[in-house]
């Protein structure tokens, strides 16, 4: 894969979701709706979002997204759409902690497994997730432990 462009400049309160997957435009555009649907218990939320939608991004790992994330400024952690997102009956992304280094688990390629310091979640908790991590108030290697005690292997919203 050549180099990948350049995220630029990252803004903290936003949530970045990088797409890695192209092959099925419906699926897309269904897990951005779930992004962009308000959240909490009166739907009194909204999340802030920067996508990075470019097609030089296709294929691309998590190592090699993980590398150019590092490079921009901002945030702690990111989410990625990528096949098993787009396979996944909930769109199940992956979150990835930015200060983690990623050893890909046995198995991670079948299914819904992932590599140390990241989990899988539904898009519909992806604000609340990303606003509790920012704030301090839950961890990262909280939600990869909730993720791992869920029977589906997934961190999935409260609301």
């Amino acid at each position: 894969m050549g180099a990948l462009p350049a995220i630029g400049d990252r803004d903290a309160e936003a949530v970045l979701i990088v797409r890695t997957f192209y092959e099925d435009e419906p699926i897309w555009r269904a897990i951005l709706a779930e992004l962009r649907q308000p959240w909490g218990e009166s739907d009194q939320f909204e999340t802030r979002l920067r996508i990075v939608d470019d097609l030089a991004w296709s294929g691309a790992t998590t190592d090699e997204v993980l590398t150019a994330v590092r490079v921009a400024k901002g945030g702690g952690h990111f989410y990625i759409v990528d096949s098993t997102a787009v396979r996944h009956s909930h769109f199940a992304m992956l979150a990835v902690e930015i200060d983690q280094e990623i050893d890909p688990l046995p198995g991670a390629a079948q299914g819904v497994a992932c590599a140390e310091g990241t989990f899988r979640l539904e898009p519909a908790a992806v604000g609340e997730v990303h606003m509790l991590i920012s704030l301090g108030e839950r961890g990262f290697g909280e939600y990869v432990d909730e993720a791992d005690r869920d029977s589906s292997g997934i961190v999935w919203s409260a609301f």
